[in-house]
């Protein structure tokens, strides 16, 4: 029977006393654990994939209706919806079971390390998963006003018209603009929602509960452009932008670990801040999917900052104040300007002796 890891004490190398057989059973089962989490969810999201599909567009409708744009997005085959939707469980369960499967890894190869050299992967991973839903979550917040500004550049002026010197004369047709849709109404009865601009009208299809069924018009502001958008394409620029995006905050981790290892020091991060500046520029370029001044700043800032957070993190958090679980002292020690650890080129040997 393969061991069980799940009960190795802190500081004993296990997996010395393990034979070959049983370091293929325990990774036999962490593989399977670490596959159970996203099977599950990848087939609740997919079930739900209106409501997920639903929450991923939303900042585009958004858009779209604060420029007067019609809130609808192009399908061009029957297997399109599935397809999108099969590509979201997939990416959206894999990102949600990342702790999970991290964590199975993290117990099978934990066994192995010294106290130090867990205490280290302790650190980074849940700094690097905090640092990615950071990411997704301020670019899902910002996403709206993002897509307002492209679709801006395709929108005309619209044309208009005076309204009357008076009151409408009676028998003049008027469609009521309302806020929601309204509680009841009568078959053939149209009304606009303020929120997108559409027209709605209420149809008896002959339901079994006969209820009327509310069918859309799409309206949109005058001139000569449409715009209009393919969910497939929609969705893959999203899923391209979430993934720099995810890959672009983990900057604090790599200068971390290149601090780590000596390349990189605080004095030499400080002095090349001009020159991080420029890179954070050339990257937000890359990154941005406008040419405007405003999205690139709102990039750049965000990564600069990252940049600093690395220093910081470099200061607090040495090579010799993870090995000995003293980071939380050294960061109360440094506000205060007495700093228990300093930075330095370690070759990772810190941390055998004990525990500090």
């Amino acid at each position: 029977m393969p061991l069980d890891q799940d009960q190795h004490t802190n500081d004993g190398l296990m997996s010395s006393f393990m034979s070959l057989g049983g370091h293929l059973d325990e990774l036999r089962s962490r593989l399977i654990k670490a596959t159970i989490m996203p099977l599950v969810l990848g087939c609740g999201l997919f079930a739900a994939g209106t409501y997920v599909r639903g929450f991923l567009v939303q900042p585009l409708m958004d858009a779209l209706a604060a420029q007067g744009q019609p809130t609808n997005l192009q399908v061009l085959s029957p297997t399109e919806t599935l397809m999108v939707d099969l590509q979201i469980a997939i990416w959206a369960s894999i990102m949600l079971s990342m702790p999970w499967i991290l964590y199975q890894l993290w117990k099978f190869v934990s066994p192995g390390l010294y106290s130090h050299e867990r205490r280290y992967a302790q650190f980074l991973i849940p700094l690097s998963a905090i640092l990615v839903a950071v990411g997704l979550t301020g670019l899902y917040l910002a996403m709206p006003y993002m897509l307002s500004l492209l679709i801006s550049f395709g929108v005309e002026d619209p044309r208009t018209i005076a309204p009357p010197p008076s009151a409408l004369v009676e028998g003049t047709p008027r469609i009521p603009v309302l806020e929601t849709d309204p509680a009841s109404a009568n078959a053939g009865e149209v009304w606009m929602l303020k929120k997108d601009s559409q027209l709605y009208i209420a149809l008896d299809t002959a339901r079994p509960d006969g209820r009327l069924e509310v069918r859309t018009i799409p309206t949109r502001t005058t001139g000569n452009l449409t715009q209009q958008y393919r969910l497939e394409e929609f969705i893959n620029f999203l899923l391209f932008f979430a993934a720099a995006i995810a890959l672009a905050f983990q900057m604090p981790v790599v200068v971390l670990l290149l601090g780590w290892v000596g390349i990189l020091n605080t004095k030499m991060l400080r002095k090349y801040r001009r020159h991080a500046l420029f890179v954070c520029a050339i990257l937000a370029a890359v990154i941005s999917p406008t040419v405007d001044m405003f999205t690139m700043l709102a990039l750049m800032v965000p990564l600069y900052l990252l940049y600093e957070l690395g220093i910081i993190l470099l200061v607090v958090a040495p090579t010799q104040a993870v090995a000995e679980g003293g980071v939380i002292r050294n960061t109360l020690g440094t506000m205060i300007g007495r700093p228990k650890y300093k930075a330095k080129k370690t070759d990772g040997d810190e941390g055998d002796e004990g525990d500090g």
